[in-house]
C-alpha cells in the first residue's frame, strides 16, 4: 500500500504542478493579449486552476501524513 499511496501523492503533485503552469498561460495571455480574448473571465479560469491546484497539494499532503502514520503503526 505505501508504493500505491507515494504514486498516488506523486501524480497529485505532478498534476497541481501543471494546473499552475496552466493557469500562469492563462494569466499571460490575459496580460499580453487584452483585445483577443475576454480578461475577466481568463482570469477566473486561471484562479480555479489555482484553487484546484492547492487542493492537488493538500490531498498529496494527506497522503504523505497517512503513509507516515501507517509506516509507524507498522514499525512500531
Amino acid at each position: 500500500m505505501r508504493d500505491g499511496t507515494g504514486v498516488e501523492r506523486r501524480r497529485l503533485l505532478d498534476e497541481a504542478v501543471g494546473r499552475e503552469a496552466h493557469a500562469d498561460a492563462l494569466a499571460s495571455l490575459a496580460a499580453h493579449r487584452p483585445m483577443d480574448v475576454h480578461v475577466p473571465t481568463l482570469r477566473v479560469l486561471a484562479r480555479s486552476q489555482r484553487i484546484r491546484a492547492m487542493e492537488l497539494r493538500g490531498s498529496a499532503a494527506a497522503l504523505s501524513q497517512l503513509q507516515r502514520r501507517i509506516g509507524r503503526s507498522i514499525g512500531g
